[in-house]
């Protein structure tokens, strides 16, 4: 993703929010949604995902946000060019990464939230497993209600998992920018 794409989506989600009245709450809902992540980490570059997620009310304030999502994390590869032949070098491999997420909500404002919980994961990469376990969750969000039923819900999120292969052997927090589309069962 260039930084062009990113300016204009941060435009866009900017000049959505100074235009659409909010009236929203917590809310059950069911949606998909779409995201571009970045591992803090040299060895990777952007990546993308997308995930099935509901919104289950416990009240106007609060709400549980179980998700389901699969991201593709990719890593850089380095060419080194020869006279004779071209090498691809890379220190990690990429991985596919399935999280089970159980968030809660907290709605500030009406439209903004913050989330935080638990991370179930998996990930994979050169046929192998590269991690498993328990990490975490966080994340800020705006939902934009277009009428009583739809609405779209706009996130900047961030997930904490460990990576056997990662750089530092370690733990590895993934940046992602999310749009979601959401279908509220109640009015």
């Amino acid at each position: 993703m260039t930084k062009f794409s990113l300016v204009a989506l941060g435009s866009l989600s900017l000049l959505l929010i100074s235009v659409q009245q909010s009236y929203a709450q917590a809310r059950s809902s069911i949606g998909i949604r779409y995201g571009v992540n970045k591992p803090f980490a040299d060895t990777y570059k952007f990546g993308g995902g997308l995930g099935l997620q509901g919104t289950i009310a416990i009240g106007d304030k609060w709400a549980i946000e179980p998700s389901v999502a699969y991201d593709k994390i990719n890593s850089k590869r380095e060419v080194w060019i020869t006279p004779t032949e071209t090498f691809y070098f890379s220190n990690v491999s990429s991985l596919d990464l399935l999280t089970v997420n159980f968030a809660a909500r907290y709605y500030i404002i009406p439209s903004l939230y913050a989330k935080l919980g638990p991370t179930f994961y998996a990930a994979g990469g050169n046929e192998d497993l590269a991690g498993l376990g328990i990490g975490g969750n966080a994340g800020v969000g705006y939902q934009l209600m277009v009428d009583n039923r739809n609405k779209f819900e706009f996130s900047f999120n961030t997930d904490l998992i460990n990576v056997e292969r990662s750089v530092g052997n370690g733990a590895t927090p993934i940046a992602s920018i999310r749009v979601a589309y959401a279908f509220n069962f109640k009015r």
